[in-house]
């Protein structure tokens, strides 16, 4: 860049177009506009007289002026000129940018771009090679340092990553290939991340941090019987309002809801504040995601998966025992069980499926052939969960019970009780593919009594849990697309200590949020499960992506959150629909021993577009005075 004065020139090599004025000048001067041929036969009636009103031999020298600032304004436009343009306190040596490129150096991404561009210009008319880091996880090897014109095309091509600001593990390798007397241009975020430091400290010489405008802002949620959101920002200053995006009964995504951040706890320069979800279920149910208003960011969008659904659940069953014989009640263990995860509502069959829950849970109830409704209800996607009990063991046409994952034998098998010869039985550990995989089975956790099921091909395809002696304790099957479920033990302690123990409320929990779930394949239930594959993925900006050529993402990766080849998004395994959230806890950048730049700096006021239309007038004003003097030769020669 040339400074003249308070005037920077970003392209100076133009200027030396302005020596060419006087020549323009010149030749402008010495043509005379053209004469025009009149032929008229009483010319010679003309002989002697003297015209009032001569051709001019030469252009007025008001019009060469306007034609000549036109040109020089022209010139002086494309130089790029910029008034009080910001000094760049960079070094003069080759230039290496550092460009932060994770989701919290989205919302000024553009500014980031320009200044980066602005001073690989600088290091271009320097003719000084330049090399750009671009900090996504993704860069390897040695940075190559290449005349600095050849970035600006890769430069403004960039966009920020869906997941944190990732820096290359080893720095030296990377600076393999750096030419001394290095100036370094570092565009961070503004906050911290593994490996920052060693990068500083490896980098030395003359490094300049350009910090961001405005503060950084994440959503994150915070799981929980109440799950609720927790909103974090490197200001203390009032937050914006948090947006709770979904479909309406159209289908039509919209905002349903806005949440109001409460009061916040600062630490260490950054503000916490909890936002409870204090929605109706079904409003609840139908929301995609949470952002933060005014935001664009991924670490600003929480998308909702199983864990934030939550679930209608109809109970239905013989709930008549007296107030002391309330532990004796079948449905007493499913209330403890579901109420601090889900909406329960209790009453007859013909009554909750008025009120079109998710899940209803039957216990130990019969005669459901002359019901259709229910079959309906499960055939649209409903999920229905059966207990067994005396009265099914009675039956003597428990056979043609329906809507059952199994056919049942009559009569029951009476393992551990007073007139068996036989011990309760244990529960066996649950199969890593389903719905049950990971639950830890208490070695206390015994089963008495059960209902057994006929033999046939696919019970062992149907059965999801297995008594220590590979009897059946829970099978399912579809129907439609919904899905039976059948517990082949009480819901109470009558037959198994299970429903008294922290394993059943963990057994409902899992089977709750597989309701509304299209019925699987059999290739897709005992498919494996160490795998997520994405449904949808944001990018920096926290807008949904195309998703091309999606690769599954093994579970321990998932578990350590968004990464390069696992970026913000919906994930399935197997019936579970997990999200990978980019927000999270945050800690603000130290810098020390560099020089800081001013956010809040203005870059200049750039004088290009205004000499550009100056030029634009003053041709304008050239053809209104060519005009003008037209004119008035044809007035007077009349």
């Amino acid at each position: 860049m040339l400074l003249i004065g308070p005037i920077g020139f970003l392209t100076p090599w133009i200027l030396s177009a302005l020596a060419a004025l006087p020549v323009l000048w010149l030749i402008l001067r010495a043509m005379p506009p053209s004469p025009r041929l009149v032929r008229f036969p009483g010319t010679r009636l003309l002989l002697g007289l003297k015209d009032p009103h001569p051709v001019a031999r030469h252009t007025p020298w008001w019009l060469l002026l306007l034609r000549v600032l036109a040109i020089a304004a022209l010139i002086l436009g494309f130089a790029g000129p910029v008034w009080k343009p910001a000094p760049d306190e960079g070094g003069q040596g080759p230039l290496l940018i550092v460009m932060d490129a994770g989701w919290a150096a989205a919302p000024d991404w553009p500014q980031r771009q320009a200044r980066a561009l602005r001073a690989l210009d600088r290091a271009a008319s320097a003719g000084q090679p330049a090399a750009l880091l671009v900090a996504d996880g993704r860069a390897e090897g040695a940075l190559p340092f290449m005349p600095a014109t050849q970035l600006a095309a890769q430069l403004r091509a960039l966009r920020p990553v869906a997941w944190e600001t990732r820096y290359p593990a080893d720095p030296d390798a990377a600076l393999s290939d750096a030419p001394a007397g290095l100036s370094v241009l570092w565009l961070s975020d503004g906050l911290d991340h593994p490996g920052r430091a060693e990068w500083l400290a490896a980098l030395g010489g003359t490094v300049t941090v350009v910090p961001p405008e405005g503060p950084r802002l994440s959503l994150e949620l915070v799981p929980g019987d109440q799950p609720a959101l927790r909103m974090r920002s490197t200001t203390a200053t009032a937050e914006p309002e948090v947006l709770a995006i979904g479909l309406d009964p159209q289908g039509t995504p919209r905002e349903l809801a806005r949440l109001q951040p409460g009061d916040g706890a600062e630490d260490a320069g950054v503000t916490s504040r909890l936002i409870p979800i204090t929605l109706p279920s079904e409003l609840r149910n139908r929301i995609t995601r949470f952002e933060i208003q005014g935001h664009s960011s991924a670490g600003a969008v929480v998308l909702a998966d199983d864990s934030l659904r939550r679930r209608k659940v109809a109970l239905v069953g013989d709930d008549r025992a007296s107030e002391g014989q309330r532990l004796l009640s079948p449905l007493h263990y499913l209330r403890r069980a579901l109420m601090p995860t889900t909406d329960l509502i209790e009453g007859g069959l013909a009554d909750v499926l008025q009120a079109t829950p998710d899940v209803i849970v039957l216990a130990d109830q019969l005669g459901l052939a002359d019901d259709p409704a229910l079959r309906e209800w499960v055939e649209a996607g409903g999920l229905l969960i059966r207990f067994a009990g005396p009265r099914m063991a009675a039956s003597d046409r428990l056979g043609e019970e329906p809507l059952l994952p199994v056919r049942l034998r009559a009569g029951g098998r009476d393992i551990g009780g007073a007139l068996s010869w036989g011990e309760p039985r244990t529960i066996a550990p649950f199969a890593a593919d389903g719905p049950f995989a990971g639950l830890a089975v208490p070695e206390d956790a015994t089963v008495r009594a059960q209902l057994l099921a006929e033999p046939a091909p696919d019970l062992a395809d149907r059965t999801i849990a297995r008594l220590s002696d590979s009897t059946p304790l829970v099978t399912r099957a579809p129907l439609g697309q919904g899905q039976l479920v059948l517990f082949h033990t009480t819901a109470n302690a009558e037959w198994s200590n299970l429903a008294i123990s922290g394993l059943f409320v963990e057994m409902m929990d899992r089977l709750v949020r597989t309701a509304r779930v299209s019925a699987a394949t059999p290739e897709a239930e005992h498919a494996e499960q160490p795998f997520w594959l994405p449904e949808l993925v944001l990018d920096g900006f926290g807008r949904v992506a195309e998703l091309t050529d999606p690769a599954p993402v093994a579970a321990v990766d998932f578990a350590r959150g968004p990464a390069p080849g696992a970026p913000a998004g919906l994930y399935r395994g197997g019936e579970r629909v997990a999200a990978l959230n980019a927000g999270g806890p945050m800690a603000l950048a130290d810098w020390p021993g560099v020089r800081m730049e001013r956010a809040a700096q203005a870059p200049g006021l750039d004088l290009r577009g205004w000499l550009i239309g100056l030029a634009a007038l003053l041709l304008a004003l050239d053809a209104l005075g060519s005009a003008w003097l037209a004119r008035g030769r044809q007035r007077a020669l009349a």
